[in-house]
């Protein structure tokens, strides 16, 4: 069985089509949306507002996910589809978060998300392209061999684009974001074809903040419609109390459950925001997860029932989000909305001014001053990082497949990406396969013309892929999860604003407090910090179990690491080679390889 709790498969309008639908594994418990023909288009599981399908002719328009178009809207640009290149256009229109699939005169095309949060992969059957938004499901169809290359990289910390965008088993490739799939029994092989660019950013702070509110409201409204209750992740901090008052807007009191998990709710500053935000929502259950009622980090990291499309460090905190999911879901949540991705286009980065120093100087040399001061860099790594204007190619050519070395709060981060960091346990094999991927990825153009911007995108494809595993651990809680910051008409508007006005040192994500202004209560913009993840006790209080699940280590056994090594070193978690979360990634690839290994279910 494919395990999986929601996708979608297409299939070509050709004879193999009803061949591929009948495989057991697709055949058992699945919804089909078929052609005028008879075949099958679509074959998954998905919840009814989900999805949405229309034929006229031997035209055929879907949309699956969150979107604010309805079944008429659908049909009329149905009727008026006659070439796919519609679906940018209906991009634009439409927002939310979801895939479009256009079928025209024999031709498909498959269209995640402009930003990863929606993927498409395909594959070959019998000769004939396939494709679906889970690379784990076109895997255990063809019985696919797991890229060791891949869970190679993915071992480092953090992995460089493009290594990111390996795909995680033979055969099955990844569409990259921003780009669409055209495949079908006339097209040939499979194209990928670019649809999306990021804007320039050339708005000023105020248009900007206007733009960033609305296209945030309509986001939030979409998942926030009357008619049931919804859940929110309440941490106290800007970006989730900004969804949650937002949501206020449009649901009564009663049908908005708060939902707040720390570790010590008497010592804890979220708790502390938390409810200062929830004094401000009166008549709206405010639960706070604690003590007993919360899992600690490291339970349960392993579940044979996982169907991931890569690796992913939120693993290691999977029963908090399920307790998070469940407790929403316990008062009747339908969805369970997050500030996911809210750090990544608010906080900003330094590294802007790296190339924003050629074009003002005095304002730029300020805001880095300002940088310095705030992270404790030192003037010589400042100066050094400010005077290198190595280019893209030459930055990732210097990455050293052999560095074990964490960074610290004191890293100046000024550079075309973050210097990976590799555990201790790696073998030659695996630097040996990370070297190989690295000379073949020579030459390769950066996500954006800057370093800030080039690392921001690369953050956000990183961000888009962890938030499918955590909607996956929700659903299997009883709800999904929403992040509307990751909706692309979102990141656009936020995108499209001025360095200058989006990143500073000297305010605490000041556009998205602008954009909220008058939304959210004034004493909740005066919140300056980030709770940080108090995983290391529980690294100290769980070493024996941990120490023991590399006795039958799945990544042992594809002689990526090395079992007693990193055995030995779990025994000592204070250790300096498991410092800054070093056995997070290697227990995401753990956990990943256990369940990603071939189980073929093709017959023969």
């Amino acid at each position: 069985m494919l395990g999986s709790n929601h996708f979608f498969v297409v299939l070509p309008d050709t004879e193999v089509g009803p061949e591929v639908a009948r495989l057991p594994a697709l055949a058992a418990d699945l919804r089909t949306i078929r052609y005028p023909s008879g075949r099958p288009w679509m074959v998954g599981r998905w919840r009814d507002e989900e999805m949405l399908a229309v034929h006229t002719g031997d035209r055929g328009l879907a949309i699956v996910g969150t979107f604010g178009a309805d079944r008429a809207a659908l049909l009329a640009q149905a009727r008026a589809l006659h070439d796919l290149d519609a679906l940018t256009t209906l991009h634009r229109r439409w927002a939310g978060s979801y895939h479009l699939i256009g079928s025209v005169h024999g031709y498909t095309r498959v269209q995640g998300t402009a930003y990863g949060v929606r993927r498409v992969y395909h594959t070959e059957i019998g000769g004939t392209v396939i494709a679906a938004d889970r690379a784990a499901v076109l895997a255990r169809l063809t019985g696919a061999d797991v890229n060791r290359s891949a869970l190679a990289t993915r071992l480092m910390l953090p992995t460089p684009y493009p290594l990111n965008l390996l795909p995680s088993w033979h055969g099955v490739t990844p569409v990259p974001p921003g780009h669409y799939l055209l495949m079908g029994d006339r097209a040939g092989a499979p194209l990928h074809r670019r649809w999306h660019r990021p804007p320039e950013p050339g708005l000023p702070g105020s248009h900007g903040a206007g733009r960033v509110r609305a296209e945030l409201a309509t986001a939030v409204a979409l998942r926030a419609e009357p008619g049931g209750v919804v859940g929110t992740d309440f941490s106290g901090g800007h970006d989730s109390t900004s969804v949650a008052f937002l949501a206020s807007r449009h649901l009564p009191p009663k049908d908005l459950v708060a939902v707040t998990a720390v570790d010590d709710a008497r010592t804890s500053a979220d708790a502390r925001w938390a409810r200062r935000a929830a004094a401000h929502l009166p008549g709206v259950r405010h639960e706070v997860l604690d003590g007993a009622r919360l899992p600690k980090f490291y339970e349960d990291v392993f579940d044979g029932e996982d169907r991931f499309d890569a690796p992913s460090a939120t693993v290691t905190v999977r029963n908090r989000i399920t307790a998070t999911a469940r407790c929403a879901r316990e008062f009747g949540a339908r969805t369970l909305l997050t500030g996911f991705g809210g750090d990544l286009l608010f906080l900003g980065l330094p590294a802007h001014y790296h190339s924003l120093l050629l074009r003002r100087p005095l304002l730029s040399w300020q805001r880095l001053r300002g940088y310095r001061a705030l992270f404790s860099w030192k003037w010589k790594d400042t100066l050094r990082a400010l005077v290198d204007r190595r280019d893209f190619a030459t930055a990732l050519a210097s990455v050293d497949p052999r560095n074990t070395e964490a960074m610290t709060y004191r890293t100046v981060r000024l550079d075309w990406l973050y210097p990976p960091r590799l555990p201790a346990w790696i073998t030659e094999e695996a630097i040996g396969l990370i070297e190989r991927e690295l000379t073949a990825a020579d030459g390769t153009a950066p996500l954006g013309p800057t370093r800030g911007r080039h690392i921001e995108l690369a953050a956000l494809d990183i961000a888009a892929e962890d938030f499918a595993v955590l909607d996956d651990l929700t659903r299997r809680a009883g709800i999904p999860a929403a992040a509307p910051y990751l909706d692309d008409h979102v990141v656009d508007a936020a995108l499209s604003v001025r360095v200058e006005d989006r990143t500073s040192p000297f305010a605490y994500k000041g556009l998205l407090t602008e954009a909220m202004r008058g939304i959210l209560p004034e004493e909740m913009t005066e919140r300056e910090t980030k709770s940080g993840s108090a995983n290391a006790p529980s690294l100290r209080r769980q070493r024996a179990r941990l120490a023991t699940i590399w006795d039958d280590s799945a990544l042992g056994a594809l002689e990526l690491i090395d079992p007693e090594r990193v055995r030995a070193l779990c025994a000592t978690p204070d250790a300096k080679d498991m410092a800054d979360n070093g056995l997070d990634t290697t227990l995401a690839c753990e956990a990943w390889a256990r369940t990603a290994l071939p189980e073929r279910v093709l017959p023969g």
